[in-house]
């Protein structure tokens, strides 16, 4: 029979993470808020990749899992491509938010360079 904890052990891993990150990302959003009220403020899309680990995790493996006594193969089949999922999301999410400040990725898209837009990556 198979057991939860190991899927709810990445779960829990990637989503504390993922919040950590998520965090960090809001503080400094209202930092720039604070110091250039002028300026538009926005979520980049790496960030959404966060947000989609979170909400992957919680509620296809954490919430299954805990929420039935015996979770059958089809939701341990959902958990194991749920944590397979939110692992790939976070896994990108280096590369998205480098190509979101430019830095390396994405150094010449567009006729400005510096500029950026909202909708970005």
């Amino acid at each position: 029979m198979n057991s939860p904890q190991p899927y709810l052990t990445v779960a829990s891993i990637l989503t504390g993470f993922s919040i950590s990150v998520f965090m960090f990302r809001i503080q400094r959003e209202l930092g720039v808020r604070d110091r250039h009220p002028d300026w538009p403020n926005w979520l980049a899309w790496a960030d959404y990749l966060i947000v989609a680990t979170i909400v992957v995790s919680v509620l296809l493996v954490i919430l299954p899992l805990v929420a039935f006594p015996e979770p059958g193969r089809v939701m341990y089949s959902i958990a194991a491509g749920s944590c397979a999922a939110s692992s790939l999301l976070l896994l990108a999410y280096p590369f998205a938010i480098l190509d979101h400040y430019r830095i390396e990725i994405g150094v010449k898209r567009g006729e400005h360079p510096q500029a950026r837009h909202k909708g970005e990556p």
